[in-house]
């Protein structure tokens, strides 16, 4: 025992340092475990750009900067303000324009040119994206309206883009670009369901206003008379709710209307 440290035997391995004996223990490996004189103790070498590269999480993308991320959450961080005998929230953004707009109205020249650019700014930069969108929207509608077209005019398979061009509404006055129907493949499978059903319940319709034809015709009883009507009218009600919503094109004209007052003997009362 000597104080609580041991200390190992010394190494005399044939290391070129086995001639000078040294006790084993921190900083001191075994000679087996020692660099050896004239190799790399990191043979792989140095990554290429290593120096270069940007801690996980630190990416150089506007947005995920620790700094725009701070920034963007005070822009928007909410606040009370008193307008008046008013206490408003705001977000911090919309009070610091709010205050220059004050500002510019009480003459403050540098506040009046700050709010003029940055107005004109944005009104420049929402034409050319209209502009752009207007273009690319013009250039897809056309593009696959002639590809239908060709392919109905010699036979083909029709082609199936999503959106389809019928579904791209161009408004050139405006210059805005709207879509009346599916634009993904997870859109379009929902809307064939929804179409679906709206067709499963044309034949309910159906199936009640022949049900009362028929039952009227035999001069039925005038309570299972007005059931059937009743049935007949929520299923045209249902039907209407679904269809209706849905762009004029995709729409689909019901068959077997319900008519109040028309599909009724007059004693009877019209089902609500």
């Amino acid at each position: 025992m000597n104080g609580g440290n041991t200390k190992a035997s010394p190494d005399t391995s044939d290391n070129d340092n086995s001639s000078v004996p040294y006790d084993v223990g921190y900083g001191k490996p075994p000679a087996q475990h020692r660099f050896q004189k004239g190799k790399s103790g990191n043979p792989r070498g140095r990554p290429r750009c290593a120096k270069n590269k940007t801690p996980k999480g630190q990416r150089l993308d506007f947005g995920t900067q620790r700094a725009n991320q701070m920034l963007l959450e005070e822009a928007y961080r909410t606040v009370s303000i008193r307008e008046g005998e008013k206490v408003i929230e705001l977000p911090v953004l919309k009070a610091v324009f709010r205050a220059m707009g004050v500002s510019a109205m009480k003459g403050n020249q540098l506040a009046q040119a700050t709010m003029a650019e940055l107005v004109r700014g944005i009104e420049q930069e929402d034409r050319q994206l209209r502009t752009g969108l207007m273009d690319v929207a013009c250039e897809y509608k056309y593009g696959w309206e002639q590809a239908i077209e060709h392919a109905r005019k010699h036979g083909l398979p029709e082609p199936t883009p999503l959106p389809h061009p019928d579904d791209v509404i161009i408004d050139v006055r405006r210059a805005e670009v709207r879509y009346q129907g599916p634009i993904t493949p997870e859109e379009k499978k929902s809307w064939d369901r929804m179409l679906e059903f709206r067709n499963e319940q044309q034949h309910e319709v159906s199936f009640f206003a022949k049900a009362y034809r028929k039952e009227r015709k035999g001069k039925a009883d005038p309570d299972r008379l007005n059931s059937l009507a009743k049935s007949w009218k929520r299923s045209v009600d249902l039907y209407d709710k679904m269809n209706e919503p849905l762009p004029e094109r995709y729409q689909k004209r019901l068959e077997d209307r319900f008519y109040p007052g028309v599909h009724h003997p007059a004693n009877e009362e019209s089902p609500e």
